[in-house]
Formats: C-alpha cells, sequence, structure tokens
C-alpha cells in the first residue's frame, strides 16, 4: 500500500463545515443559495427547517462592535509596545518624584500655602502622565485608523521620556 500525497488527501477528505451549517441546495443553484446556512436549536440537521439567513458571520459581528471593523494585529501590537513602554515611563517618573521629593518639599515651603498645595500636586502628578496620556491616546483614536494611533503614541513617548532619569548629577 503505498503513502497518499497530501493532495490526494484534501481532495478525497470531505468538506466539513461547522458545527450547526448546512448546505441546501445544489450545485445548479446560484452562488448566494448556495451558502451555508444555521440549523436552529431544535431542528433536525436533515430537514429543511433552517432559517433562510445566517446568523452569526461577520455582519453580527461587525454589529456587535457598533459597525467598525475590529483591531487589527499590528494595532495589538503597538498597543502592547507602547503600553509597556508608558508603563516603564510611570514607573521613571515616579522614581523621580520619590527621590526629588525634599528638594520640592523646601521648594514648596516658600511658595506660600496655596502655592504649596499647587506645587506638590503637579509634582506628583507627573507619574500619572504617561497613563492619561496612553488612555487619551486610544480613546481619541477611536473609530480612526490605526496610523493615528501610532504617530499619538510616539508623540507621547518623545514628550514623556522621564528625563531627569537619565541625567547623571554631577558629584
Amino acid at each position: 500500500m503505498r503513502k497518499r500525497t497530501a493532495r490526494e488527501t484534501r481532495e478525497t477528505r470531505e468538506s466539513a463545515l461547522g458545527s450547526g451549517w448546512i448546505v441546501e441546495g445544489g450545485a445548479d443553484l446560484p452562488a448566494s443559495a448556495a451558502e451555508p446556512t444555521p440549523v436552529s436549536a431544535g431542528a433536525d440537521p436533515g430537514s429543511h427547517d433552517a432559517p433562510a439567513e445566517p446568523v452569526g458571520g461577520i455582519e453580527a459581528e461587525l454589529e456587535g462592535t457598533g459597525g467598525r471593523a475590529p483591531m487589527s494585529n499590528g494595532a495589538l501590537v503597538v498597543l502592547g509596545v507602547f503600553g509597556g513602554l508608558y508603563l516603564l515611563y510611570t514607573w521613571g517618573w515616579f522614581v523621580v518624584a520619590q527621590a526629588y521629593s525634599a528638594v520640592n518639599a523646601i521648594t514648596a515651603a516658600g511658595s506660600g500655602s496655596i502655592g504649596g498645595v499647587l506645587q506638590q500636586i503637579v509634582f506628583w502628578a507627573a507619574p500619572l502622565a504617561p497613563a492619561l496620556w496612553f488612555i487619551a491616546a486610544v480613546i481619541g483614536s477611536r473609530g480612526g485608523r490605526t496610523r493615528r494611533l501610532a504617530v499619538l503614541l510616539c508623540v507621547g513617548a518623545v514628550l514623556l521620556l522621564p528625563l531627569p532619569m537619565l541625567i547623571a548629577r554631577g558629584g
């Protein structure tokens, strides 16, 4: 007995539809009529009581997402890479805020009570800036193209770089 080639295996294999789908009609019907239709939950797969219109498919997926196409693989990779980068930026700004907290407290003491409170708020808000930028970029590019999202995230990556952490102090 000889081995079958991959092509022979594919040609002799029966085509299998997803569970719950049947093909109605024959080869003489138009292409639109030969599309698979779902079988209702209680119907016998051999009967022709199935609905004429497909229940699932791309149309149903788009209706569930508000008419938008799902996010591409490239967009998901961009979100993951920049999300990790912004997480590192948040940690970097938090380290900088802790390192300069004594200097900031001395500076805030000479600014009066309102000035001191405002300076502390702005100083400790710096670690939140990368997370807020990431969220604003995702929300701002909603419904748009992936290119707009990538540009917003690249601009934020440059603007939010924690420079005090990268600059060494002279001793």
